[in-house]
């Protein structure tokens, strides 16, 4: 009986050594090791995880698009560029959000869909 508790004590220790081997040079790998009931270490590949939320910014790249539409369709387009032209004579903010809330055919399209609702 521990004959085979000893060997199987060496067996673990040798799975320990090499893992500690291997991680000390992999250390960004995406491997997840685990230890079954069976007392196996069992290697599997991490969840594939998406670099650049992608769902997200489409979400936020619509509401942006879809505010300004909807203020370009609610002040009119005359109004909203003679706003535009005021915030591009003040300070570097103003000139940002000026520079940002001009419009494009993106959210004229998007005023023009709305104005047809109306």
């Amino acid at each position: 009986m521990t004959d085979s508790y000893d060997d199987f004590q060496n067996r673990v220790s040798r799975i320990y050594k090499k893992r500690e081997k291997r991680s000390f040079f992999r250390k960004n790998t995406r491997a997840v090791y685990s230890v079954n009931q069976d007392g196996y270490t069992v290697i599997r590949g991490a969840k594939y995880r998406k670099p650049i939320p992608w769902t997200g910014l489409i979400f936020v790249l619509a509401a942006f698009f879809g505010v300004k539409g909807t203020i370009i369709s609610q002040v009119g387009p005359d109004i909203f560029q003679s706003q535009i032209a005021n915030g591009e004579s003040a300070g570097w903010v103003e000139k940002a959000g000026a520079w940002t809330m001009q419009p494009d055919p993106i959210s004229d399209w998007v005023a023009k869909k709305i104005k047809s609702f109306s």
